[in-house]
């Protein structure tokens, strides 16, 4: 059977029970789902083992080593060798929900955005405050494509022609956090994508002090925002109040961030 959507799993290193959750969650999807996993040359030996049970167990599995190097460049690799018409994204270690691709493919806009659940690093316990609940009404209030992009959030099930037309991720911004979830949104809806929401909590994210885009050096990611707000033109004084607004998320999981602004009475 011909599969229905393609999900792209970038890795670079990865705890291996993370791992295997996040992979067999897409493997496992009630639609048939192509699952395309990007290792790098970085990806270590017993993340290469779970991989190779993994693809005999399951036919709808690919791995392919990444050309170059960077987060960016997986993600255009995974576009580039999906063969369907339909493109999500999942990191190593968040997982799906079953239904997630299947409720995403009953919309037939450029891009589907869905909520999502955010979990401490057991996968069990919910962060309160850090969920993320996505409603029409509130996204068609917002006025710029800036604040478009940053309301949409994980699960995004794209088209591959949308994703194609503008050229995948912009490999140029660099591989902070950005790159995937707000540039790319953001480019697409300046070149006019249509959005569907969908607002059951369909991806969850796993929370964590371990490796990850997220954990980057404050400065690699300041770099990297420069170069969206660059790209997209932003001028004072809002230039500054989206750089204020990102700022404090730099270099520091959510569950941080949270109890600094409780404890801050923010």
């Amino acid at each position: 059977m011909s599969a229905e959507a393609s999900v792209v799993i970038p890795v670079l290193r990865q705890v291996d029970l993370w791992l295997e959750e996040s992979v067999r969650s897409a493997l496992e999807q009630t639609a048939t789902t192509q699952v395309i996993v990007i290792t790098s040359p970085l990806t270590s030996p017993s993340n290469r083992k779970i991989l190779e049970c993994l693809s005999r167990q399951y036919s709808n599995l690919r791995i392919q080593q990444q050309p170059r190097k960077g987060f960016a460049n997986a993600l255009n690799e995974g576009i580039r060798l999906a063969r369907t018409s339909r493109v999500g994204f999942l990191q190593s270690d968040d997982w799906l929900m079953p239904t997630a691709v299947g409720r995403c493919l009953c919309h037939h806009s450029d891009l589907v955005s869905t909520s999502n659940l955010v979990f401490a690093a057991d996968g069990k316990t919910p962060i309160e405050g850090a969920h993320t609940f996505l409603h029409r009404s509130d996204f068609d209030r917002l006025k710029t494509f800036e604040r478009k992009a940053q309301y949409l959030s994980h699960f995004f099930l794209f088209s591959r022609d949308a994703l194609l037309r503008v050229g995948g991720l912009d490999e140029t911004i660099g591989d902070s956090p950005g790159v995937d979830d707000y540039d790319l949104i953001w480019t697409l809806l300046e070149r006019g994508a249509t959005v569907s929401i969908v607002e059951e909590p369909l991806y969850y994210y796993r929370d964590h002090e371990s490796e990850r885009l997220t954990l980057r050096p404050p400065s690699e990611q300041i770099l990297t925002m420069v170069k969206i707000l660059d790209k997209h033109g932003v001028r004072e004084p809002e230039r500054t109040l989206l750089f204020n607004s990102h700022f404090p998320w730099f270099g520091k999981p959510i569950h941080v961030v949270l109890d600094q602004r409780r404890h801050s009475g923010r």
